[in-house]
This record gives C-alpha cells, structure tokens and sequence, in this order.
C-alpha cells in the first residue's frame, strides 16, 4: 500500500465536510482559506485605500472648482475687464472669447519681426518728409544722415550734458523747448510730416495738451510715432493703469507739472522688478505672480514722501505720470478722441512681444494720424477699438 497521500479531485473535495476530512486534508484546505481571506482582505484594504484617495481628489477637485468660480466672479466684475468686453462688442458686434480679459492685437498690419525701431519709423515718410524727434538723448532713433529731422528736448545740449553727467553721447539738441510748450517750440518749423518720441509720454505731466501741441506742429495726415512702456514688463508692474479721468482731470487743471497724485503713485509702488541692470534685488514679474504673494521686492525710491511733499509745492520731479498696459491705452485714448480732446485716430498699433529680443519686448507702440477737424469722432474710437482681442 502506498504511503502517497490520495490525489483527490478539487470538486469532490469541496463537497466532502470540512470535519470529514483526513488532517492533512483539512489543513490544505484551512491554508488555501485563509490564504484567499488574506486575499480578500488585502482587496478591500486597497480598495477602502482608492476610496479614501478618491475622496480626498474630489474634495480637491470641489475646492479647487469653487477657487476657480470665485477667481471667474472677480474677474468679471473688475472695472478694467467690464470696460474691455464692452469696448470689445463695440468694436466687433459680439463679445470675446473666454476667458474675455483685456488683451490688444497689432492692427491693421500684423507685427510680423519687425524691429523696435521699425515698428516706430516704419510708416513715416523718412526719404522725402520733415519730423522731429522728441527726447532722444543719447539714443536716437533716427540720425542726421537717413533723416530730415530735427532734435528736441526740454533742455539745450549744455543744459543735459550738466544734469546727465555720465552720458557721453547726448545728441545736439536743435530745438530746446519754449515756453513748455510743444507747439511753441517747433512753430518755426511747422507743419512737420512727422513726430517721434520713444519712452516720453509717460513722463509727460499733462498727455492731452502735449497731444495737442503735438498735433498742431503736423499737417493733415501727418504722423506721430509712440512707445510707451508696459506696466506688466517694469517696474511698475504693482501700480494700477491711468484712468482717463486722471489724464482729463490734469488737462482741465492745466497741469504743468507731475501733481501729487502722480508723484505718490510713482515713488510709493515702483519697485526693483526687471531691474536687474540697476540692483541685484530685483525680481521679475513671474517670480511676483508665482510667489502668490509671498515676493515682495524693495521699493526703487527710499524715503519717497519727501518727493510727494515737494510735488505738493510745486516741484518738478521725474516720474512715470502714467501707466498703461496696451489694452487701456487703447480704450483711454478711445475715450479722448470721442469727447473730442484730441485730433487723432490710430494708423497702427504693435501691443507689446515679450519674445522680441529689443525693447519690444517691454513696450508697445502706437502710430497716430492728424485727422481734419470734420472727422467723425465715431470713426475715431473705432480705431482704437479695432486694436482690442488677440
């Protein structure tokens, strides 16, 4: 007889009691149990284990959908984004993609590669028109020899070679302003085919006299070609854009010179952001944005009441007067032309190209167009207006 422990179907072994069994019959039987309760109760575990983990996803899933409503509500009711989407179905007669926030497209000519300089000069009639360029220091766009054009500043060559010592290149100034006051000071000259003023108005304590000066020194149809910096790309990226009721409220108090307003903006939020030419403390923007908070770099200007008490006597002091990013420049001028302030519609706008490799990539620029006093000043913001998307 052998010793060999009998080979029994699993099927009949099943049906055979537990208690019926030979021992070793039952302890292969009691070991493949507990082997599939062990089984089993490493399934439920890593299923109570997914569940636990699903929840704690869902949760997150609902929290982080209830903080992306509440972002979507308040950008919504932001005044610049509820103005920008009602400039928007103006311009296009139906309102913007999503997410609908303010955002500029060059028009009517795309941008293409062109350069900093060619974004400015490319449209002037420079081989056979008169112009001049405003401010140009020791970096002018445009030199004797490819221009007609004379310089202009708001001191005389010896007077900005005194107050700006380390600048060894300072371009001859031709036309030192009269009477702080464009028009004055180019009225000989007039009326020129063009005008060129790179990084300026923003300084300028009063935009809209300065625009009219402005015009009155050109013909009909004659141009003046801006660059303006980025409130996102400087450092002014903390403050908030120019209302046009700042700039009409400068115009109609006949500002001469930055008020306190514009003083305290400028000193109490620059900061060292993008300048790392200047500090070693600077920051960028993104590193702001992904900080949530948590960056805050040091102001550009210490002790900057002192300057805000001066600008309260009447004192002139260098500041960025206005801020804008390309969107509300365009929906403030819309707004100047249409209560008639200025005689201009827009010839070609270039938003700002954080891609390019020069000054574009910081600035905007816009080209305006001297209109006759008959113009409609409908068709004059539908000009702005048509630059608004992207």
């Amino acid at each position: 007889m052998s010793n060999a422990s009998p080979k029994l179907r699993p099927g009949l072994l099943y049906r055979i009691p537990l208690v019926r069994r030979p021992f070793f019959q039952r302890d292969f039987v009691a070991s493949q149990r507990d082997a599939a309760i062990a089984e089993r109760d490493a399934a439920i575990a890593e299923l109570d284990r997914l569940r636990s983990v699903i929840d704690v996803e869902k949760s997150r899933g609902s929290d982080r959908a209830a903080e992306i409503a509440r972002i979507a509500e308040y950008i919504s009711r932001d005044a610049s984004v509820l103005q920008y989407r009602q400039a928007y179905f103006e311009a296009y007669g139906h309102t913007p993609p999503e997410p609908g926030v303010p955002a500029a497209r060059p028009y009517p000519d795309p941008a293409s590669s062109l350069s900093y300089k060619q974004k400015l000069t490319g449209l002037l009639p420079i081989s056979n028109g008169r112009g001049a360029e405003i401010g140009p220091l020791d970096i002018p766009l445009l030199s004797k020899d490819e221009a007609d054009i004379l310089y202009v500043d708001h001191l005389d060559t010896e007077g900005l070679q005194k107050k700006y010592p380390t600048l060894t290149n300072i371009a001859p100034v031709d036309r030192p302003m009269v009477n702080n006051n464009l028009a004055d000071t180019l009225r000989a000259d007039s009326p020129l085919d063009y005008l060129v003023a790179s990084q300026v108005m923003e300084h300028v304590p009063n935009p809209v006299r300065w625009l009219r000066e402005a015009a009155e020194t050109l013909h009909t149809g004659g141009l003046l070609a801006l660059s303006l910096p980025d409130r996102r790309m400087t450092f002014d990226f903390l403050r908030h854009e120019s209302r046009p009721s700042d700039v009409v409220s400068a115009y109609l108090n006949d500002a001469i010179v930055p008020d306190v307003r514009s003083v305290y903006d400028h000193h109490s939020q620059a900061s060292l952001i993008n300048m790392k030419w200047a500090s070693e403390l600077s920051v960028t923007p993104e590193e702001i944005v992904d900080g949530y908070g948590s960056v805050q770099p040091p102001l550009a200007t210490d002790s900057h009441m002192e300057y805000v008490y001066g600008a309260k006597d009447g004192k002139y002091f260098d500041v960025h007067a206005w801020v804008f990013t390309p969107p509300s420049f365009l929906i403030l001028m819309a707004q100047l032309t249409q209560e008639g302030f200025i005689p201009f519609r827009c010839r070609q706008f270039y938003p700002t190209d954080k891609h390019c490799s020069d000054r574009g990539n910081s600035s905007f620029t816009v080209i305006l167009e001297k209109v006759s006093d008959d113009c409609s000043r409908r068709e004059l913001r539908k000009s702005f207006l048509m630059c608004l998307g992207g």
